[in-house]
């Protein structure tokens, strides 16, 4: 993106990303993401094109800012835990509450799209995230680079996520937790309660 999130932006250019973020929402719950154009967004959203490339190279550039917009309506970027499982479960029950929250959306957006990119692109921009938001979380858990710490807690997490959502086996947030706890290899009851 063209600017940083330290970047003070103007009203209107507030208003020019939210109206870009709301396209592409509304454009991936009706067509699948390889088939939008920055047309079809521009169109959507009723800017010009020189407008759209003023704030993002690409399609996919708003696609990561809308991902950065979903962890920023989550907090997660306020999740500030001191152990890995803590983080796990934090992380998991935004993501969770999230998806609960827009299930219908996120069933259209599953139905259009090829849900292996989408979970790709959101894994890949959410790793990337997480590496510097959980850096202390995960650096005194053991001798394992901190790197793939966080990638199996974001493995274990998709994989319940999955199973969940995309899987469709409707699963009350305590079961999904013993899960998480199966996987990850944690006792739920060494976990200090929230």
């Amino acid at each position: 993106m063209k600017y940083s999130a330290q970047d003070k932006l103007t009203r209107n250019a507030q208003r020019v990303l939210r109206d870009f973020v709301v396209a592409m929402r509304d454009q991936l719950a009706e067509s699948p993401f390889a088939k939008i154009t920055v047309n079809d967004l521009c169109n959507e959203a009723n800017y010009p094109r020189s407008t759209f490339y003023n704030y993002f190279d690409d399609k996919f550039d708003l696609l990561n800012y809308c991902w950065s917009q979903a962890i920023a309506l989550i907090g997660l970027d306020q999740v500030h835990a001191t152990a890995g499982e803590t983080v796990l479960l934090e992380t998991f029950d935004r993501l969770y509450v999230l998806l609960t929250t827009h299930q219908d959306y996120v069933n259209q957006v599953l139905a259009n799209n090829n849900y292996a990119f989408l979970r790709a692109n959101l894994y890949e921009y959410m790793v990337t995230i997480a590496q510097k938001m959980f850096h202390d979380a995960f650096a005194c858990e053991s001798d394992l680079p901190i790197e793939m710490s966080v990638e199996h807690c974001f493995d274990t997490i998709t994989t319940v996520l999955n199973w969940i959502f995309v899987k469709q086996h409707p699963t009350t947030l305590a079961q999904a937790h013993r899960y998480l706890a199966e996987l990850y290899g944690f006792d739920l009851a060494s976990i200090p309660e929230a």
